[in-house]
């Protein structure tokens, strides 16, 4: 059967539509970027992926669930402080946050590495770097940057912008009305700071999934706080597989891996920091051992979260154990032949 993503996206924009405000601009952009790329199509979409692995690889749906990040992807990983100011790195992006099996989370990582341009290594062995880097993992907290364990990643990280330039740059976008944020979810992202904080807020462009949804960053001095209107989880537009969205997922997974501080949901809104180390490694360019490296490090990451669940992760680990050894590749190299054709019939 032919699927046109086009008619797709109109449909879950619309059902998306009924349930919180869009920014039409935003959406006007988000479709700009879906022409740019294959990967940027892919983390644009991921309404369509539930929909496309479910009738390709029904097989990826089978077997225990665990907490799955489910919209993952090379970009979705990045540093943070934790609440102890220790400063972490791994998965940062929990708005898809549901029940599913950890298939769905592998494949997808190892689709957005095989689609990102001039990635050093091949579909094969992204593969099995990312699936050994899963099995292998001792799921908990995620990455203290401070160990000797995460010299690569400390090697790997870009040179912060200077504070001036990277809260004059938010401070750039279209200023806000105070009627835009609800008064209760700016009490929150100004408490998160302190009672006192007197920011400036303004309308915020960024991410590619979520572009469309009303964001918006209040900016100090040396300090700002991102807001951004969630919506429902994605699955329950795309009920494929027994994918199961879980309110209750959210805080357990930030408490097991130590996640960002703050980074908190109020009514639907999520809050949390923008700083200039607050930074992401892209897998482009890198030399092959590097590539390798962070493969790794994205696929312990990933395991991390799964591990919010430690009995189901032990489960789905057996489960995967007794899969045929190239299970991984076979799915990857068929979502992401599909992934490459959608991305053709979008423009």
């Amino acid at each position: 059967m032919t699927v046109d993503p086009v008619a797709v996206t109109a449909a879950y924009e619309a059902w998306l539509g009924e349930r919180i405000p869009g920014v039409p601009e935003d959406l006007e952009l988000k479709h700009r970027t879906l022409a740019a790329d294959p990967a940027r199509f892919l983390r644009g979409t991921y309404y369509l992926w539930l929909e496309r692995a479910a009738e390709l690889v029904p097989s990826l749906f089978d077997g225990p669930q665990v907490p799955a990040v489910g919209d993952l992807h090379v970009q979705n990983f990045g540093t943070w402080l934790d609440r102890h100011r220790v400063r972490r790195w791994g998965v940062n992006d929990f708005d898809e946050l549901a029940w599913g099996t950890p298939a769905l989370d592998l494949v997808r990582l190892a689709v957005s590495a095989v689609l990102t341009p001039q990635v050093a290594i091949g579909p094969k062995r992204i593969c099995r770097v990312v699936l050994d880097g899963w099995t292998q993992a001792q799921a908990g907290r995620a990455v203290d940057l401070a160990d000797d364990g995460a010299q690569h990643l400390r090697a790997l990280m870009p040179r912060p912008a200077a504070d001036q330039r990277y809260f004059g740059r938010l401070a750039e976008g279209q200023p806000a009305a105070a009627s835009d944020v609800p008064a209760h979810v700016r009490r929150a992202a100004i408490d998160s700071v302190g009672p006192d904080w007197e920011p400036s807020w303004y309308r915020r462009q960024a991410g590619v999934g979520s572009l469309g949804h009303p964001r918006f960053v209040a900016v100090g001095k040396d300090v700002a706080r991102e807001v951004k209107l969630l919506g429902p989880p994605t699955a329950l537009f795309e009920p494929a597989g027994g994918v199961r969205p879980d309110e209750t997922l959210y805080e357990r997974v930030l408490t097991t891996v130590s996640g960002p501080d703050p980074m908190r949901r109020v009514e639907g809104w999520q809050i949390r920091a923008l700083a200039p180390d607050v930074q992401r490694i892209t897998i482009e360019n890198l030399r092959p051992k590097d590539t390798e490296r962070m493969l790794t490090s994205m696929a312990r990451a990933a395991a991390d979260v799964h591990g919010a669940s430690p009995e189901q992760l032990d489960a789905a680990r057996d489960h995967v154990a007794q899969l045929p050894t190239s299970w991984l590749h076979h799915a990857a190299q068929r979502l992401t032949e599909d992934t490459k054709s959608l991305f053709h019939r979008w423009h």
